[in-house]
């Protein structure tokens, strides 16, 4: 029900400038200046060159954005300068598009899908990890781009010919050839004035490559899937997401289309395979600066009975520690929101057509519901639960009719993954090496070159 308390405007975040307004320190200081506006509200005004942009402070105001009154709220600035470019799939798409196109994926994505993959999942995991050395220094980053990317592939977009195979596996081999660049595209387009951001000398002409060759991988794996489909007498469904996206629905009794599937396939590749690796980069980062962690996780992981699922309850302290990693070192640092219409957030009120911007990241470093908010302790999950802190103060996967679809099933991939390196390797970080965080769309280690060592014979 609509607030008959006054509104209150929302405060301009100190240290505007004339005509950059905040782009200054966002290009500086990306992660710490939003960090530094939660001080003064629940949703504080800042600057994108004259762009009025509204940062979202409060769990209570993300939750309500994201939940309580979310039909009122659109994807946003950020979306619109990305949907050009990947596409309109799950990830960009709107309202009753966005909705027919969720309802039609999500067979993939039930539990009972995604616990047949997981056979898959750990026989790339072990194929991949097993030709590691002892002694040899992996490019961890690297590796698990295309881990996470083979993975994907494999257990969402399999496929029968070989051609089509061929050309799902290309794509995935190029999507992180390509994903970097059109996403550090993708952000540099969202904070900065379009004749700036289209320059030349801030890589427009590459991320318009990138994009377009991604959208060419795409096109081509869809359409031999497509032929591979038609080639099956009476066009058996094998199950996985392509059949899925081509299979008639309630709400679509044509299936998708090849541009719509091809959407798709980019988005979730996107989400899938570049989310996932720098979230498991981050967490082997964290293995490596304290091997005691390793230990638990190796130990627990060793007693997991045969055919066992990997999951919260067999894995307790391996799942806690994947949610701290997404707590500390959530990789989605910024998204946005578009008001449809005037609605009012905390006693704020928004005209139609306000920017909205919030950071999970911030939100997990709250002094106020994360005590000691930057040291990284698995253990903090057992004082205190998800469930016991306010809504929206804990939204690694988003929340509400956006919720990443994949949730689960990036869960489980993360698990498998732990599980394979762990049992087989120490892994420690290169001496004189220092990990940085580079901060584009997503936040990931600035390169992660890590040791491998063999485990003692017991």
């Amino acid at each position: 029900m609509r607030s008959i308390t006054a509104p209150v405007a929302a405060p301009v975040a100190p240290g505007r400038f004339p005509l950059l307004g905040h782009l200054p320190q966002l290009a500086v200081k990306r992660v710490e200046f939003l960090q530094s506006v939660r001080a003064h509200g629940d949703i504080v005004r800042i600057f994108l060159g004259n762009r009025p942009v509204f940062v979202l402070n409060s769990p209570q105001a993300v939750h309500d954005v994201l939940l309580t009154q979310s039909r009122k709220f659109g994807k946003g600035l950020l979306f619109d300068v990305a949907r050009p470019f990947i596409g309109n799939g799950i990830i960009t798409s709107e309202r009753d598009f966005h909705l027919r196109q969720r309802r039609a994926l999500q067979p993939a994505f039930r539990r009972d899908a995604i616990a047949a993959c997981v056979g898959t999942m750990t026989d790339i995991a072990e194929e991949q990890v097993s030709a590691w050395r002892p002694g040899e220094v992996i490019a961890m980053d690297l590796v698990l781009r295309r881990l996470m990317t083979a993975m994907l592939v494999a257990t969402l977009f399999s496929t029968e010919r070989p051609d089509g195979a061929d050309a799902v596996a290309e794509l995935g081999e190029r999507v992180g050839e390509h994903l970097t660049t059109v996403m550090r595209g993708v952000f540099v387009g969202t904070v900065l004035p379009a004749p700036i951001a289209s320059s030349p000398a801030l890589g427009h002409r590459r991320y318009l490559a990138a994009a377009a060759a991604l959208r060419e991988l795409a096109d081509t794996a869809v359409r031999q899937a497509r032929e591979a489909g038609q080639e099956r007498q009476g066009g058996t469904d094998r199950g996985d997401l392509l059949s899925i996206m081509f299979a008639a629905t309630p709400g679509n009794p044509r299936g998708m289309t090849d541009v719509e599937a091809r959407d798709e396939l980019l988005s979730l590749l996107m989400a899938g395979a570049e989310t996932t690796s720098t979230t498991l980069a981050w967490a082997l980062h964290e293995i490596g600066r304290r091997p005691e962690l390793t230990e638990r996780i190796r130990t627990e992981c060793e007693a997991l009975p045969a055919g066992a699922l990997p999951g919260a309850a067999t894995l307790p302290f391996t799942e806690r520690f994947l949610r701290e990693v997404l707590r500390l070192h959530q990789p989605s640092w910024l998204l946005m929101r578009r008001a449809l219409e005037p609605v009012r957030v905390c006693g704020v009120d928004l005209p139609q057509g306000a920017e909205l911007i919030y950071s999970a990241l911030t939100m997990h470093r709250d002094p106020a519901h994360y005590p000691d908010p930057l040291r990284f302790d698995p253990d903090r999950w057992l004082d205190r639960t998800e469930k016991d802190l306010p809504p929206g103060a804990y939204v690694p996967f988003a929340l509400g009719n956006r919720k990443c679809i994949g949730d689960h099933f990036a869960m489980t991939e993360m698990l498998v993954v732990l599980r394979s390196v762990v049992s087989r390797w120490r892994p420690r970080p290169v001496e004189g090496h220092r990990v940085r965080p580079v901060v584009h769309a997503l936040i990931r280690p600035n390169a992660l070159p890590m040791r491998v060592s063999s485990w003692p014979a017991d």
